[in-house]
């Protein structure tokens, strides 16, 4: 009943993000762009695009710089800005006319704004505006997926790691438990755990300590696998399933797996 509850509540959120993600694609200007050619000045391609030359004043008509995605202020318009792009926002000033026109290009670029022609037919989205809607969409798509299933991932993990740390402790503990003499001061072994929950797996690395041998697989690799068997045997949990003993170093490393689902491991 939970689970239910659960899924129609992302539903609904899911919903609302996405209503709220169109609406905001609506309010926002679009940018259609072109990129000027090497024989082209702004007039010439404000002509190209728009109809006439003396639109490059427009401030719907910008060039942009492709690298940066910055507008060139339009003090700079009397270089050439080959590969560059001319672009106007989707939608235009209030006093700029939308009807189409045919009106030929005038030679000077002074003058009020003329009506507004639509740009060629083959125009090329500005490449920010597509990575900024797409990392925008995805940082939505994953707070909305943290938001409702992330308690269970992150639920579910930490019973696994409570399972692997309960086990690897008391697998250490009966390791060590035959070699404790009352005349060493300190523990026989050293011990470290490495836990991937994400893979079902963990490794104990063991090491003498205190100037013993033991366990190592140079010349005990025999009762170390004795001790290992034996150890499994005592603690009689048939949900982690060991792995051939390696060495790394001066760490004897025994891998573990998860044989069974973590729910029945972590319920005995």
């Amino acid at each position: 009943m939970a689970s239910t509850r659960r899924v129609r509540w992302c539903v609904l959120l899911g919903v609302l993000v996405l209503l709220a993600t169109a609406q905001n694609a609506r309010a926002r200007p679009r940018l259609l762009c072109v990129t000027i050619r090497p024989d082209e000045t702004v007039s010439s391609v404000a002509s190209r695009i728009t109809g006439d030359a003396r639109n490059m004043r427009a401030s719907w008509f910008q060039i942009v710089n492709p690298t940066t995605s910055r507008w060139v202020p339009k003090t700079r318009y009397s270089f050439k800005f080959a590969g560059w792009n001319a672009c106007i926002v989707d939608d235009p000033q209030p006093d700029v006319a939308m009807r189409p026109t045919n009106a030929v290009a005038t030679s000077s670029p002074s003058g009020p704004v003329v009506a507004y022609r639509p740009p060629d037919p083959v125009v090329r989205v500005d490449s920010s505006i597509l990575i900024q809607g797409t990392v925008l969409w995805g940082t939505l798509v994953l707070s909305v997926a943290l938001g409702c299933w992330g308690d269970e991932y992150f639920k579910k993990r930490a019973l696994v790691l409570h399972t692997m740390k309960g086990f690897a402790d008391r697998f250490v503990r009966e390791f060590e438990r035959p070699l404790i003499q009352p005349h060493l001061p300190d523990r026989p072994i050293q011990s470290r755990v490495r836990f991937k929950p994400a893979r079902s797996r963990l490794d104990v690395l063991l090491a003498p300590h205190g100037g013993l041998r033991y366990p190592n697989l140079t010349d005990h690799k025999r009762n170390v696998l004795y001790d290992v068997a034996r150890v499994q045997e005592v603690l009689q949990d048939r949900a982690f399933v060991s792995s051939q003993p390696y060495a790394r170093g001066r760490w004897v490393v025994v891998p573990f797996h998860i044989r069974v689902d973590i729910r029945e491991a972590g319920g005995r």
